[in-house]
């Protein structure tokens, strides 16, 4: 009886163990699009806007020329000030060897003022020269409604591979693929690929601080060409959230 007992004994230890194991050892659970957007949705609430300035070092100038139109002139630009307001307005104030320029995107219109030139283009159709938050270094619910989401794997980390396909312009094979952890909503990578489906960038990020204390932002994003050549890395410094930007700022009709 005695060996039936310890022979019991030890037949439920190793069935509570093999629990404890599957509880602790378990790949994290996948999510949806739905319930990501719902997350990013929470997690976006407190934030209204935010202002940083923002630093590009060691930019190579050759390989930048061949990002085209949307990007180049971006990444260009040796220093500027960043400006968010929710939902869809960006704008980049800054400095591209020497001269003054502005880059203002209200909606899916773009406006870009230097000396001798404003240009208002209407983007909406034109993904490829569009801006968006991860852009900027965060996910937000504005991405759900420019994009069809899929959630393309999730790893036993708990990052999750998400596609974003757009909704407008061509229908070709341009879509970027986001890498993020579904723990925190931090990005930390992205791909964009071109209408031909090659890539077109790559952006590494980390340095992730909060925007109105809920909603991760990257300071410091690393871009790579499709070779994997550094385009240079952007830093934020000084980022101010919710300091009240006014909707002039974003203006169209601004001179």
């Amino acid at each position: 009886m005695l060996r039936g007992a310890m022979h019991q004994m030890r037949l439920r230890a190793i069935f509570a163990s093999a629990l404890l194991c599957a509880a602790v050892c378990a790949p994290t659970q996948a999510a949806t699009a739905v319930e990501i957007l719902n997350r990013v949705k929470a997690a976006e609430a407190p934030l209204r806007d935010f202002r940083a300035e923002m630093v590009i070092t060691e930019p190579n100038k050759t390989a930048i020329s061949g990002m085209g139109e949307g990007y180049s002139d971006i990444l260009r630009l040796e220093k500027a000030v960043v400006s968010y307001k929710k939902p869809d307005k960006i704008r980049y104030d800054g400095y591209a060897r020497g001269i003054k320029v502005a880059y203002i995107q209200n909606g899916y219109t773009k406006l870009i003022i230097a000396p001798m030139i404003k240009q208002k283009l209407d983007v909406k159709n034109k993904p490829g020269q569009r801006q968006d938050t991860l852009d900027l270094g965060f996910l937000s619910s504005r991405l759900w409604t420019d994009n069809y989401v899929t959630v393309v794997s999730t790893n036993k980390n708990g990052i999750a591979k998400v596609k974003f396909d757009p909704k407008f312009g061509d229908n070709d094979k341009r879509h970027d693929m986001v890498w993020l952890d579904l723990k925190t909503l931090r990005v930390i990578k992205r791909e964009k690929y071109l209408g031909s489906g090659e890539l077109r960038i790559r952006n590494v990020y980390s340095g992730h601080t909060m925007l109105g204390g809920k909603l991760p932002v990257a300071t410091v994003s690393e871009m790579f060409d499709s070779k994997g050549q550094s385009l240079g890395v952007a830093t934020y410094k000084n980022l101010k959230v919710n300091t009240g930007l006014s909707d002039a700022l974003f203006s169209l009709t601004q001179r």
